[in-house]
């Protein structure tokens, strides 16, 4: 796929998957978000453009079972640029430092996850005429193991956002409050010849799994998410694809990022 299809084929996943997530009618939240992805194409079964696409769908739906409050922002989009990218750890603090200040972060975990990558991740909030609010910046480390990756997400706590779901299973590790999920996720074609079933779309109106359009064909998935916030930071450590990784796993590797 070249670099144009590739990019168009993200844009319209990404605004389709964000179309489809759907927050409780009370809570009045529309998220759609566009990424822009130029990290190497890694030798991995799932495509780059679906696993980022799953992946950043499912981080934002932090923001869509309980985020965006009403108000005049509508929507968040986010990027990443390969000019804002690293590969020498030893940067990492100094991105760390002037977009996250006092974020902590690890350069591996006990369970043998290596950094391999870093991004800044800078994130509009528009209104409802797309017209850019204001914007904050996050940092994303990503990290290997046998082919296996994962993502460590860090940003500044947003007013607008709930970071909580009835679905998370609580921990307190310390004084910190963490929690973990895992989110089944369905994804359709996007001429909508194939629809979820009743129950199905019951459980996204609950909450319970995201549905998203925009693959050639039905594909499911588990999204895998821990997540606290410690010191105005919000932390999120997540992966669909788990790779023999517990839910003790997620809460001991979030142990060590809080301990760092």
């Amino acid at each position: 796929m070249d670099e144009l299809n590739l990019d168009r084929t993200i844009r319209e996943t990404l605004h389709t998957c964000a179309g489809e997530l759907q927050a409780p009618d009370k809570l009045k939240t529309r998220v759609d978000f566009v990424v822009r992805s130029g990290a190497p194409v890694p030798k991995r079964k799932m495509k780059p453009w679906k696993r980022t696409a799953v992946a950043l769908c499912a981080v934002l739906a932090v923001a869509v079972t309980g985020a965006l409050a009403s108000g005049q922002v509508a929507s968040w989009s986010t990027g990443r640029h390969p000019v804002k990218s690293w590969t020498d750890f030893a940067k990492t603090a100094g991105y760390a430092e002037k977009h996250v200040p006092d974020m902590k972060y690890v350069e591996s975990f006990s369970n043998g996850y290596a950094f391999d990558k870093g991004y800044e991740d800078t994130i509009d909030k528009r209104d409802e005429n797309n017209k850019t609010l204001e914007s904050f910046t996050g940092v994303l480390l990503n990290y290997q193991k046998d082919g296996a990756e994962l993502t460590l997400d860090a940003g500044p706590v947003q007013s607008e956002a709930v970071y909580t779901s009835p679905f998370d299973t609580v921990r307190m590790i310390g004084e910190t409050e963490v929690r973990y999920r895992e989110t089944p996720q369905i994804f359709l074609p996007p001429d909508g010849k194939e629809k979820p079933t009743a129950e199905e779309q019951a459980k996204m109106d609950a909450g319970e799994i995201n549905i998203a359009y925009g693959t050639a064909q039905r594909e499911e998935n588990v999204f895998y998410n821990v997540k606290w916030i410690e010191d105005g930071i919000s932390y999120s450590i997540y992966t669909t694809d788990p790779a023999g990784l517990t839910e003790d796993d997620f809460f001991q590797m979030a142990a060590e990022v809080i301990g760092a």
